[in-house]
C-alpha cells in the first residue's frame, strides 16, 4: 500500500528494472549520475512535484528523510543499506548528491527506491515530531504518490483515493479499496464472487482451482523469495562440513518442492535466482543416499539397532524450527524429516511464530538454534554478503549460519565495489561455488507469486519483490 502513497527517488518495474521515480533518470556512469570513481551519486528531481498537503517536494526532503533512516531511534529495517552513504548534499533544492564511503555497486537499487522501504517523507511534516516510531504521521501519512490515504479501518479495510496532482498524471480510478483478509479460504470465496479484483498470497492448492473461475486471471508469479535451510555452525554436529553435505545430499530438493509447491516455485541451487545474470548453474549437491550414507559412516556416525545414527553414544539429532504460518513450509519440512529419518537421523520439527525467529530478540539473531527453515526476501543485485560475510554475524547483520569463509569475504567486498558486470559476474560465481562446497545453507526454493486478477483490470503488472502498486495510476477498470 505504501507504494501507492508514496515515491522513492527511483523504482523497480515487474520485470526487475529499475525506472526514474522523483528523480529524472537513473543514474549511471554514462550519462554522469555516477563518478567515475563510484562513490558519487547524483539525482536530478523532478520540478513540481508537490506533497498531497500541496507543500512542494524539494531536495531537503531527501535529506531528511537519510536522516530518519540512520537515526538510532528510528525503527528503520533497512538502515543497513544506508550505512554505506559519508553524507548527502544538495547544490540546490533539485539536485541530491549522495556521497558513498566506498564504491558500491548495489547502491541504485537499495538507496530511496520505492519499494525497499527507501519512501522519501515530508520534512515540513515531521521535523518537529518528538517520536517518529509514534507519531499521528503513521496512520495519517502525506506522500507525493498517485493515491492518498482517505480511510484506515485497522484490520479489515484501507481505502485509497486519487491524487489529481501526481506528477504523473491522475490515476485513472476512482478509489482502491483494500481488504485485509488473512485466510486463503476467505479470500478465494471473494474471488469467486468477485468482491475482490485482485487476490494474492494463495495457497499452491488453490492455483488450479482459480483457473476454472470464469473471469479470473490465474497468475503465477516469480519472485526473489529463497527458501533455505540454515545450520548453526556454532553447534554440533554442523561443525562438521561432512555432516551438513550429508544432510542435503539426502535431499532429493526437486520431490520436495514439487510436493509441497505442487509445481509453483522453482527449485533453487544459490542464493542468487536463475534469472540474475550473476547466477551460476553448478548447483547445490545431487540427490545421492548412497553417498550421504557413507559420509556420515566415514564420520563416525554409525547405525545402531534401532536404524538410527550415533557417534560415542550421542544420537544424531536436533531440533528443526519452522514457522507456524503456512501450511507449504511444512509440508515441506515434513518431507525433510522423512529423508533424513531414512538415512538414520531425527530431526524433532518446532513450529514458532515467525516473529519469535526474526523479532530483535528472536532465535535467528540469537543464535539459540539447531538449523531453520529459513527465507529471505532478495533484491535484484546479486550482493549476499549481508547473509554470508564474517562480518554481518547476527545481530549485526543476518549471517544467522554464523559462517566464516575469509576467501568468501574477500570476493564479496571486490565484487560489491566495482560497476563492472563481468567482473562481478566472475567472483559470484566463485562466491556460489564455494557456498555450495561449505553449504552453510541447503538452498530449496524460490517462491512463485499465485494472484487472481479480475479480467476487466487493465495495467495490473504484479512486481513481487517489493510492491505492486509501482504502476498504480496506470491500472484502470
Amino acid at each position: 500500500m505504501e507504494g501507492a502513497i508514496f515515491n522513492g527517488l527511483v523504482k523497480q518495474d515487474d520485470r526487475g528494472k529499475v525506472l526514474a521515480d522523483l528523480a529524472t533518470e537513473v543514474p549511471t556512469i554514462g550519462n554522469g549520475g555516477i563518478s567515475r570513481d563510484g562513490k558519487t551519486l547524483t539525482y536530478h528531481l523532478r520540478h513540481g512535484v508537490t506533497w498531497q498537503d500541496g507543500v512542494p517536494l524539494t531536495s531537503d526532503d531527501v535529506v531528511f528523510t537519510y536522516r530518519l533512516y540512520i537515526n538510532p531511534k528510528v525503527n528503520s529495517f533497512y538502515a543497513a543499506y544506508y550505512k554505506h552513504v559519508a553524507s548527502i548534499t544538495t547544490p540546490d533544492q533539485y539536485t541530491v548528491v549522495i556521497h558513498l564511503k566506498a564504491p558500491y555497486a548495489a547502491a541504485v537499487i537499495q538507496l530511496f527506491e520505492r519499494g525497499t522501504g527507501g519512501f522519501v517523507v515530508p520534512k515540513h511534516i515531521l521535523e518537529n515530531s518528538t517520536d517518529i516510531n509514534t507519531d499521528p504521521f503513521g496512520k495519517h501519512p502525506v506522500g507525493t504518490g498517485p493515491f492518498r490515504l482517505d480511510r484506515w479501518d485497522h484490520g479489515s479495510l484501507i481505502v485509497l483515493k486519487p491524487n489529481p496532482h501526481y506528477f504523473g498524471g491522475a490515476p485513472k480510478l476512482r478509489e482502491i479499496d483494500v481488504h485485509i483478509v488473512v485466510n486463503p479460504n476467505t479470500q478465494m470465496a471473494m474471488v469467486g464472487s468477485h468482491e475482490l479484483d485482485v487476490a494474492e498470497y494463495l495457497t499452491p492448492a488453490q492455483y488450479s482451482q482459480l483457473k476454472t473461475i470464469a473471469g479470473i486471471h490465474a497468475i503465477l508469479v516469480p519472485t526473489l523469495l529463497e527458501r533455505f535451510l540454515t545450520f548453526n555452525l556454532k553447534r554440533d554436529p554442523f561443525t562438521d562440513p561432512s555432516v551438513r553435505r550429508a544432510l542435503a545430499l539426502a535431499l532429493d530438493r526437486d520431490r520436495i518442492v514439487e510436493t509441497a509447491y505442487l509445481g509453483t516455485a522453482t527449485v533453487a541451487q544459490t542464493l542468487i535466482p536463475p534469472t540474475s545474470w550473476a547466477y551460476d548453474p553448478t548447483g547445490a549437491p545431487t540427490y545421492d543416499v548412497a553417498r550421504a550414507k557413507s559420509l556420515l559412516d566415514h564420520a563416525g556416525w554409525v547405525v545402531g539397532p534401532d536404524g538410527m545414527r550415533a557417534k560415542s553414544g550421542r544420537p544424531l539429532s536436533f531440533s528443526l524450527l519452522n514457522q507456524t504460518e503456512q501450511n507449504t513450509l511444512s509440508a515441506m519440512a515434513q518431507e525433510i524429516q522423512r529423508a533424513w529419518r531414512d538415512i538414520g537421523v531425527a530431526a524433532d520439527i518446532k513450529t514458532v511464530p515467525r516473529n519469535v525467529l526474526y523479532g530483535p530478540e528472536g532465535v535467528a539473531n540469537n543464535g539459540k538454534f539447531d538449523m531453520i527453515v529459513d527465507d529471505w526476501g532478495a533484491d535484484p543485485d546479486p550482493d549476499r554478503s549481508i547473509m554470508t560475510d564474517t562480518k554481518n554475524f547476527s545481530p549485526h547483520g543476518w549471517n544467522d549460519a554464523f559462517y566464516s569463509n575469509p576467501d568468501v569475504d574477500s570476493w564479496s567486498a571486490q565484487a560489491i565495489s566495482t560497476f563492472d558486470l563481468s567482473t562481478r559476474k566472475r567472483l559470484y560465481s566463485l562466491i556460489q561455488r564455494q557456498m555450495n562446497r561449505d553449504l552453510p545453507f541447503i538452498p530449496l526454493a524460490w517462491d512463485g507469486r499465485i494472484y487472481a486478477v479480475n479480467t476487466d483490470l487493465h495495467g495490473f503488472s504484479p512486481e513481487p519483490i517489493y510492491t505492486d502498486f509501482w504502476n498504480v495510476e496506470s491500472w484502470q477498470i
